[in-house]
Formats: structure tokens, sequence, C-alpha cells
């Protein structure tokens, strides 16, 4: 029986994925040339593979859906956890309040998608075709094999991920932010994988002994591959593609494995990191918002003294100013609902 109890393991890896994301935003917005740095390099092998990785895991927590009703009830509950925020801080916050996306030509933001909230619709459409899945796999596997339901719910997830390239192929790969969910799907799959053999590996000597074997191992490739490649300047085709993915899932597999001791830590920066990963999904909405409040004309470059210490102040303000504010924002139940798609709290009929 699985414990339903929160997970402070996941909070502090949720948390530490979602301050990568700020401090990644705040290097390319006050700073030029960071993309191309080891730091901006580290981050983004790490900070949304290990979020999808991650919403992959989670998945051993939620109830099974054991029919169409269900189905619908938790595809319910995900589109309101990610379409509502996605619509009110895209079109309402960030298009008619601040005027940071053009809403002139309303459907070209289905195009453009990766402006912006991107996040929220690869999760969902993640989502959707796992939850599919993950049902037909139930219904035709009767004897509740977990070997035998992983290899169904593989075959349909990799259906679903044909479809949606087909659609990317009709449409353009941007449509609807098709090309980076397609991206994204492999390291939810594998979360989901390790998350049905986790307890195995947890209870059993054996196992342990070769995952500090496949942490040290990924350790080295990943310091390899972040030495020899920068992968955001990588091309789009099937060598980057493959370098970016393995560089992902060691970094990944090298933070999780050298890090767990420090998720049960009580001293105030993982406490802090793991109050940081209870509220991941507002961080993301929120910080977009207070991000570059300090900038210089022209941008330094990040190497230089000047671009280190803007980042610096920056990354410290937009994190503080986003804490507080996402403190008030869920203190209130209808702002919660409103602006997050949390529905805790409120009376349902």
């Amino acid at each position: 029986m699985i414990d339903k109890k929160r997970d402070t393991y996941v909070d502090f890896f949720r948390g530490i994925a979602m301050l990568l994301v700020v401090l990644g935003h705040t290097m390319s917005g006050v700073t030029n040339n960071s993309q191309s740095s080891f730091l901006f390099n580290i981050v983004w092998s790490l900070q949304m593979p290990m979020f999808f990785l991650i919403s992959g895991y989670v998945t051993r927590y939620s109830r099974k859906c054991n029919n169409a009703k269900a189905l619908l009830k938790l595809l319910g509950r995900r589109t309101l956890m990610y379409l509502l925020p996605w619509f009110v801080w895209t079109v309402l916050i960030r298009g008619i309040l601040l005027g940071h996306i053009d809403l002139s030509n309303f459907s070209s933001l289905f195009w453009n998608m990766d402006s912006g909230y991107w996040f929220l619709i690869s999760i969902w459409c993640i989502s959707v075709i796992f939850s599919v899945s993950s049902l037909i796999a139930e219904k035709l596997i009767k004897s509740g094999k977990t070997l035998r339901i992983i290899l169904v719910t593989a075959l349909f997830f990799l259906l679903g991920f044909c479809v949606l390239a087909a659609i990317g192929i009709v449409f353009g790969l941007s449509f609807f932010c098709i090309k980076l969910t397609l991206y994204y799907m492999p390291f939810y799959f594998f979360g989901f994988v390790y998350g049905c053999y986790k307890d195995k590996i947890t209870n059993s000597k054996k196992a342990e002994n070769i995952c500090n074997i496949v942490v040290a191992l990924s350790v080295a490739v990943w310091i390899c591959l972040m030495v020899r490649f920068s992968l955001f300047e990588l091309q789009d085709n099937l060598s980057g593609i493959v370098l970016r993915v393995s560089a992902s899932i060691a970094g990944c597999v090298s933070v999780f494995g050298l890090l767990k001791f420090a998720a049960q830590s009580t001293n105030k920066v993982c406490t802090f990191i793991t109050r940081c990963g209870k509220h991941t999904l507002e961080i993301y909405l929120t910080h977009y918002c207070f991000l570059c409040l300090i900038r210089t004309v022209p941008k330094p470059d990040f190497s230089s003294l000047q671009g280190v210490a803007l980042v610096f102040v920056n990354y410290i303000l937009t994190v503080s100013i986003t804490v507080i504010c996402v403190k008030l924002f869920t203190s209130n139940k209808y702002l919660n609902l409103i602006l997050f798609g949390k529905y805790q709290g409120l009376k349902r009929n």
C-alpha cells in the first residue's frame, strides 16, 4: 500500500527545479551571452527535465482510473489545474493587464506558446495521454502484473506520441507546444516507471548498490557532457536531441542521488527549498511578473562582475517578492482557485 502522505523528497527536488527555472530566466533576462555559460548549461540540463520526471513519478500516488467516469473526473481536475491558470495568466494578466503578450491576433498565440506558460500546456497534454493509456492498461491487464501494465501503458503512450506528432506535422510542431511536449514525454514516462519500482529498489540492498553505481556513472557522464557541449546551442537534429536527453537524464539522476540526504534536512536552506517545492505551480506562474526588476543599458556580459552582481540581485528580489505574493494569494481560497486552479476549501456540489 502506497503511503499517501506528502513526499518531502518530491517537494525538495521540485523546489530545486523551480529555483533553477527562476535563475535561468533571470540570467537570460538581465545579461548577454548567459546561454553560453557553464552555469546556464547546468540549469538548462536540469530544470524542466526534473519537473517532468517528478510529474511522472508522482503518478504512483494518484488514484487508479478503472472506468471512463473516473477518467473524465481526473481529466476535469487536470484541466482546472493547468488550463485555467494558463488562460488567466497568459490572456488576462500578461496579455491584457501587463501587455507583455500581443493578443491582437489571438489565434497566433497557439503557435507561440513557448513564449509564455508552455509548461502548463505540455503537462496537460501528457497527463491526458498518460491517463488514457493507464486506463487501457488497467482494463487489459487483469492480473495486476507491474511489468505487463508498464508495457501496455508504454504501447498506448507511444501511440499518443505518434498521434501528437501527426498533428504537429499537419499544423506545425510549434502548434499547441507540440515540439516541447514530444521532447519531454519520455522524461515523464521514465519517472512513472521508476515510481512503479521505487519501493522494491529502496527495500533491496542489491538494488541500492546498483543505484549507487548508476549515480556514480551518471555523475561522470553528466560532467563530461556539460564540459564538452553547450546544450542550449545544440541543433534540433537527432544527435543534438540524443545529447540533450542523455545529459539531462544523467544530470537528474546525479542530483537525485547525491542530494537525497538534504531532502530530510531541517536546516533553513533545505527547508526553504522544500517549501518552494510545495508551491511550484504558483511560483512558476507568478515569478514572470517580477523578473529583471533592475536592468542596465546596455546589458552587461554574464561573465563580467557587473553581470554576475546584476543576476544575483535580481534573483534574490524575484524569489523574495514571488514567495511573498504566493503566500498572500494562496491565503484566499477564491484567488487560489482563479489564479492557480486550486479549489481546496471550496464547496463542491
